[in-house]
């Protein structure tokens, strides 16, 4: 049936037979009991199905206003749905870090984690790998891309290298903190190029 509807596109048949039995395999198909496919292994292997349920979370009532009036037009730069989180500033991160890790990172280290943010934004195949891919896809050629522009800071700022490198926990919050800025200046560029 779906060969003779794909080919009948590409093909003119001149056989009048073969698409009455076409017709009719059609209207056939209808009546004759349903075979369900099996989910692919994949995804049974992923999801738990017998674990979902649906469950009433809450109800209520939507008040509108009585009444009959003309309905306001949408603004012109009027953004709706979930707004942007801010990026958080640098010297609120140099302190996060100093306390939790006990380093001595000053204000004029925010000119490193500048200098290596703007390298990782000039950066085209990581550019592209987070369009698109899901994060946790993006986040193995992010931290690929990293630890190179990491490795480029070792004849420049040794001390700050070797902190990264030395310390696996704080190489890890330091390029999970990293990764979470660069996706969210990437959903902001985005969504400023939509607008």
């Amino acid at each position: 049936m779906r060969l003779y509807a794909f080919l009948s596109q590409i093909i003119t048949f001149t056989d009048a037979d073969l698409e009455k039995l076409y017709q009719f395999g059609r209207l056939l198909l209808r009546k004759l009991p349903v075979n369900r496919e099996q989910l692919p292994v994949e995804i049974q292997q992923n999801i738990d199905m017998d674990s979902y349920r649906l469950q009433q979370t809450s109800t209520g009532k939507l008040g509108l206003e009585r009444g009959t009036h003309e309905i306001e037009p949408i603004k012109a730069k009027q953004v709706f749905g979930r707004e942007a989180e801010q990026i958080e500033p640098l010297s609120a991160i140099l302190k996060a870090l100093n306390e939790k890790f006990g380093t001595e990172f000053t204000e004029a280290d925010k000119v490193i984690i500048e200098h290596l943010e703007s390298r990782l934004n000039e950066d085209a195949a990581l550019q592209t790998s987070v369009k698109v891919n899901v994060p946790e896809n993006a986040r193995l050629t992010f931290d690929h891309v990293a630890n190179d522009k990491i490795q480029e800071l070792i004849d420049t700022h040794f001390k700050f290298y070797k902190q990264i490198n030395d310390d696996d926990k704080f190489s890890r919050f330091f390029l999970d903190w990293l990764f979470e800025r660069y996706l969210k200046r990437s959903q902001e560029q985005e969504q400023g190029n939509v607008a």
